[in-house]
């Protein structure tokens, strides 16, 4: 018997040899009947206290770095204890009823468990491996943050909504304010988490209203520095907002480049755009003659506000087929 074959395969060859069925059919309709559904997470926290030490040998590691395990039938066989400790403190503000389900799983590798929308790998070679996924089924890559921004920036970021876009930003801001604004308001960075939901928002025309939800919830609304702060300090608040309105307009006018370096062509209506480099990048999709105008300039041209606070529109391009990526607006020029 192979020592990698799994239990069910076992059963199902002993079954071939004392009845002379067909092996094949027998090991289908074993693991047909042992596909695993939903559980809560009280069961989870139940077989993780009472269910015995699994005795089995770990095809992935030696025995003396093995992990110990339990069997939890719902995520498909043998999990690490510590594991299992580590996702209940993750989900630790949920209920007991809460539902997860098994994803996928990978052997004695990893395991993706989703509940709620959130999605958890498991690493089952190791003790204390557990980390939040991109919320897109399927993705294998970290989110931005995965309390405000719970998507991967490379595949799936630039795919939101704009109100999705402004939400995150607004709790990514929120959250670096309570971190780092109790010793100094004005000294509260947006870091790379904020570039990237730029970026997403440069791609899917939302530029302006997710760089103000950045920097009203991270420093504040730029009607109410002087209510909220007093003299030097609401001259280093402020100055602070402005240094990062024309950082983050720089970032935009970046992001503008790579789309027009990678995308090329015409931006098809609504759709956005990967942003990310490397394998994954996809090209734009070509624009066809029947496009409208209207819904074509505002996929491709972010809104920019004259002072009366009307939507400027770029001129009409040539032959009304739409704009080309090139003609994108550069959020940097203001005339």
């Amino acid at each position: 018997m192979p020592r990698h074959q799994s239990t069910a395969a076992q059963r199902a060859l002993q079954a071939q040899r004392e009845t002379g069925g067909k092996y094949t059919v027998e090991l289908r309709q074993t693991q047909a009947g042992s596909r695993p559904g939903p559980f809560t997470l009280g069961q989870l926290l139940t077989a993780c206290g009472t269910a015995p030490d699994w005795i089995g040998e770990n095809p992935v590691v030696a025995p003396e770095w093995a992990p110990e395990m339990f069997v939890f039938t719902p995520l498909g066989g043998p999990v690490p204890y510590s594991a299992v400790l580590l996702l209940l403190g993750l989900l630790a503000p949920t209920s007991r009823s809460t539902e997860l389900e098994l994803e996928s799983r990978n052997g004695f590798h990893s395991l993706i468990v989703a509940s709620s929308g959130r999605r958890f790998e498991m690493v089952l070679s190791q003790d204390d491996y557990v980390t939040e996924r991109c919320r897109v089924p399927g993705c294998e890559l970290r989110p931005v943050s995965a309390h405000s921004t719970p998507y991967c920036a490379l595949r799936h970021l630039a795919a939101r909504s704009e109100d999705e876009l402004v939400e995150m930003a607004a709790g990514w801001g929120n959250a670096q304010r309570e971190e780092f604004s109790v010793q100094n308001p004005a000294a509260v960075p947006l870091g790379e988490e904020g570039d990237q939901l730029i970026a997403a928002a440069v791609a899917q025309c939302a530029f302006f209203p997710v760089q103000a939800a950045l920097i009203a919830s991270a420093y504040e609304r730029p009607d109410m520095v002087d209510v909220v702060y007093f003299g030097e300090q609401a001259v280093q608040v402020q100055h602070a907002m402005d240094t990062e309105y024309f950082r983050l307009m720089r970032v935009a006018a970046a992001a503008r480049k790579h789309i027009q370096k990678f995308a090329g062509g015409r931006c098809a209506c609504g759709a956005a755009l990967q942003i990310g480099a490397g394998p994954e990048r996809t090209a734009a999709v070509l624009l066809g003659r029947l496009c409208n105008r209207r819904r074509t300039v505002a996929a491709a041209y972010p809104p920019r506000l004259d002072g009366s606070g009307s939507q400027l529109l770029p001129p009409d391009p040539a032959g009304h087929k739409g704009p080309n990526t090139h003609d994108l607006q550069d959020p940097t020029q203001t005339g």
